[in-house]
């Protein structure tokens, strides 16, 4: 069983602004994968300066924590909740680390006027840059993957990927993040939903979260989760 002093400081902030900002709706969604899951994170909740400040610095340690800073050139921050995460990841890098890592996005419709060079990628960065993409969450990896091929397919060199939220979830008897590094690329979570769902767990007095949902997520995981999702032990 987790207990949250085995959590770093980043983890916990990160946690708390989740539930300041009630990113979390605990609802039938379904999923871009089809699943039907009983939660959802929504992280669009978060896109304000408080929480975006502390998301930023998440992102910037992890993927210093990953790689090597000269390892790549720039982020990648796929349309359309993945353009502030980028812009923020990019500005706590410079202010923490000194180093300049532009941003880059994609359009969701070709653009057919303009500048030549920008009718599917916004950005400074050259083809031939080594990239970093950030998102929000990873579930079963294959968005990741058609970002990675429609990326390399216009000339960019992606080596990893970071997210907010791991969902721990399987895809084909899988761990999604294993399919994410069986492609060669670097992977890191900044949280991840079981630690999330067993900090929630400690707190759902205070929290006012009734137990039926909590059993709900656990008969998800049971079903679909790469790691066991264990409450009450």
């Amino acid at each position: 069983m987790l207990h949250i002093n085995n959590l770093d400081s980043l983890k916990i902030q990160v946690i708390e602004e989740i539930i300041r900002c009630n990113a979390l709706i605990f609802s039938d969604v379904k999923l871009k994968s089809g699943r039907v899951s009983p939660y959802f994170f929504n992280i669009a909740k978060m896109f304000n300066p408080s929480s975006l400040n502390i998301l930023g610095e998440a992102y910037a340690k992890t993927i210093r924590d990953l790689v090597d800073l000269k390892e790549f050139n720039g982020i990648f921050g796929p349309s359309y909740k993945g353009i502030p995460l980028a812009v923020t990841t990019s500005l706590k890098i410079k202010k923490l680390y000194g180093e300049d890592k532009p941003i880059i996005y994609d359009r969701k419709e070709l653009k057919s006027y303009g500048v030549k060079g920008d009718e599917l990628i916004v950005g400074p960065l050259e083809k031939g840059s080594r990239i970093i993409i950030i998102d929000d969450v990873l579930t079963t990896g294959s968005t990741k993957l058609k970002v990675k091929d429609m990326l390399e397919n216009l000339g960019f060199e992606v080596i990893g990927v970071i997210v907010l939220l791991d969902r721990n979830e399987l895809e084909d008897e899988i761990a999604a993040s294993d399919i994410i590094k069986r492609q060669g690329l670097k992977y890191k979570a900044i949280i991840d939903a079981v630690e999330l769902f067993q900090v929630l767990w400690l707190r759902r007095a205070s929290l006012e979260i009734d137990d039926i949902i909590f059993s709900k997520i656990k008969e998800y995981y049971d079903v679909y989760g790469a790691k066991k999702l264990l409450l009450g032990v």
